[in-house]
């Protein structure tokens, strides 16, 4: 009786779930709220079981919850590298769970707070593509809305303006329905004056698209092509705003109709290029991917542009700041999406240099920081990016009709001018459409061999949207802190036999580090010799030589045999000399005289007497020291190889 009821007890027990299973993580979640005020620290230990526990059985949106706390939490605690880590977890979960727009309302807040460093250097050859139609092979057509600017009367004044010709100049078209359209022609004509540029022309169905004909189509299509120069037709463009455009609700036919759009064009005017042109909301990706049900098809899009704006609040809305979205981001999706396959125009973009609402307020610091950022890490992380046509617009015009937030233009403040003049002066960006830029970029990555000097250059984004420097460190040594994007900075890999260790810090406006990355590199530099702790064979020019004894490391220092080293560095037999009586080392070579003396922590140049951090040792028969005392006098450097285990001495 009684070993069957401990036989029933123990079935039991085997049979009960492993102790978390009982634990219920809601008991965590409403707890931690309890305690988010006078407790943050306890209250974020609470939220994290809980968020582990919901994952771990596949509750994602519940885990996606929990996630959104210590986001807010760590944001109101002023913890912002925490919060954007927090907030990219947020989001990743919302989407894995099918409900990418939960994290809508936190978007805008999250994507400024997360922080990003990447490397890139210049290349000559921009890789096998095939190029779209007016695609330059490399480079970036610099283009303009200036219907109500200073130079709208004419576009030849805008290399006065702004330092650089444009390119390409923004117009718009409208279709109000059948045999009804009206064409840009002023700023068509004005665009056709201007040497080698061309027109972007944002054709509008603002009727609908039941009030589209193909006879109107062919009879702009022919308009078009009796302008006989390049044309960039943003056929409906931001098809994805609902709300705001009469195209939008109807993918199906919205496809149907670009793709007759584009029939029409390519039969009729041989000089228009079709591109297809979403608006970038400030959204979770999974939301945004809904303009792609608007996407007609590779075979009908010949470029895919992108429009954005960069507003210091969002909608006007003082509890939406968009402060700390870096404009650079809003390319990250469409990028991803289509650079393999299309090259990219930003049909419109601008930063707002005086907010209009909520209040006023002149914010031209932050504007020309990011336009100075913009324009010059551009090339860097977008080279695909073949176009960009800024939108210098004050929305306080009578004749815009649209919500009155920000004032974008760019000639009526010096600060802004200065920095646009600055940022667009470089060769990548083109004043012409067909002109070319003599290269491109490639990103640097962990394990990459690089030979010569190169030229590397920072793209970061920081939870802070200023940057005070970025720090560059070659094993250990500082090489330089540019303070300007895209913080770019000359290293010699010349100077590097094989690995190396390069460490890249950015720092934010207080000066405090914010991010920082480490990359394993290969420089291309010949080592003069080679010594290896434990080995008695080492390397003269490459070629293998034999010592009697061997390197060892001591007190985490290498020690090397003074003799080989010498003879390694070029010193003749018959300049190492050796005197008992005062137990000296003697080198003589290229016009100076070392000494060394075992046991007492100096040596001698030419005379003149130097301290070491440490002193020469006499090991069987042999002095030992390292490596770098003898090299950096006869105008060598040493490094150590962590891959090799090697002593390395190369030629400064």
């Amino acid at each position: 009786m009684k070993v069957s009821r401990i036989v029933v007890i123990l079935l039991f027990l085997l049979l009960l779930p492993p102790a978390t299973a009982w634990a219920d993580p809601w008991q965590d979640y409403q707890r931690a709220g309890e305690l988010e005020a006078g407790d943050p620290a306890t209250a974020e230990g609470l939220y994290r079981s809980a968020a582990a526990a919901f994952e771990a059985s596949g509750d994602l949106k519940n885990a996606g919850l929990a996630w959104q706390k210590i986001f807010h939490l760590y944001d109101r605690q002023g913890k912002l590298a925490e919060a954007g880590a927090a907030y990219v977890k947020e989001a990743a979960l919302f989407q894995q769970a099918g409900v990418p727009d939960w994290a809508w309302g936190d978007t805008a807040r999250g994507e400024s707070l997360k922080s990003v460093l990447r490397l890139f250097f210049p290349v000559p050859d921009p890789g096998r593509i095939t190029l779209a139609k007016f695609e330059p092979a490399a480079g970036t057509y610099l283009g303009l809305y200036e219907e109500r600017g200073p130079a709208g009367n004419d576009y030849n004044r805008v290399k006065d303006l702004y330092g650089r010709q444009h390119a390409l100049f923004l117009g718009y078209g409208h279709i109000y329905g059948p045999g009804n359209f009206v064409l840009p022609r002023d700023a068509m004509e004005k665009a056709r004056q201007v040497p080698g540029a061309g027109l972007v022309l944002a054709l509008e169905p603002n009727g609908g698209l039941e009030g589209l004909r193909e006879g109107d189509l062919v009879a702009i299509a022919r308009e078009l092509a009796a302008l006989k120069i390049p044309i960039f037709l943003r056929f409906a463009s931001e098809m994805n705003m609902e709300g705001t455009n009469a195209w939008h609700g109807d993918p199906a036919a919205y496809v149907t109709w670009f793709r007759r759009a584009a029939t029409i064009m390519r039969r009729e005017a041989p000089n228009v290029a079709l591109v297809w042109n979403p608006f970038d909301i400030v959204q979770p990706e999974g939301v945004k991917a809904a303009a792609l049900e608007y996407y007609p098809g590779d075979d009908y899009v010949d470029w895919v542009g992108v429009n954005f704006y960069s507003d210091y609040y969002l909608s006007g809305r003082a509890d939406q700041p968009g402060a700390g979205l870096d404009p650079l981001q809003r390319l990250d999706y469409w990028y991803r999406i289509f650079a393999g396959r299309k090259p990219l125009m930003v049909g419109e973009f601008a930063i707002a240099h005086t907010v209009l609402s909520p209040g006023r307020a002149d914010v031209s610091r932050w504007a020309a920081f990011n336009i100075r950022k913009f324009y010059r890490t551009l090339p860097l992380l977008y080279p695909r990016v073949k176009a960009v046509v800024y939108f210098d617009l004050n929305e306080s015009d009578p004749l815009y009709t649209q919500a009155k937030v920000s004032d974008y233009r760019l000639d009526d403040n010096q600060e802004v001018l200065t920095a646009y003049r600055e940022a667009i002066a470089g060769p990548h960006y083109l004043e012409q459409v067909g002109q070319e830029a003599p290269g491109t970029y490639r990103e640097l990555e962990d394990g990459m061999a690089i030979q010569g000097e190169i030229t590397l250059g920072a793209a970061v984004k920081l939870y802070d949207p200023f940057i005070s420097r970025v720090e560059y460190y070659l094993n250990g040594e500082l090489l330089g802190s540019p303070a300007s994007p895209p913080y770019q900075l000359t290293v010699d890999f010349n100077r590097l036999p094989g690995e190396g260790s390069l460490v890249v810090k950015a720092y934010d406006s207080q000066g405090r580090k914010a991010i920082s990355r480490t990359f394993t590199v290969f420089g291309s530099a010949i080592p003069v010799a080679t010594f290896t702790p434990g080995q008695k064979g080492y390397t003269i020019n490459g070629q293998a030589q034999e010592m009697d004894v061997a390197p060892f490391i001591e007190n985490g220092r290498t020690y090397v045999p003074l003799r080989y080293l010498a003879l390694g560095l070029g010193v003749p037999e018959e300049g190492i000399g050796w005197d008992p009586s005062s137990q000296t080392v003697t080198l003589s070579s290229a016009g100076h005289i070392l000494k060394f003396y075992p046991g007492r922590a100096e040596m001698e140049r030419d005379g003149r007497r130097q301290a070491l951090d440490v002193a020469p040792l006499n090991r069987a028969s042999r002095v030992f020291l390292p490596a770098r005392y003898v090299a950096e006098a006869l105008g060598y450097r040493v490094t150590w190889s962590p891959a090799r285990q090697q002593v390395l001495v190369i030629r400064e």
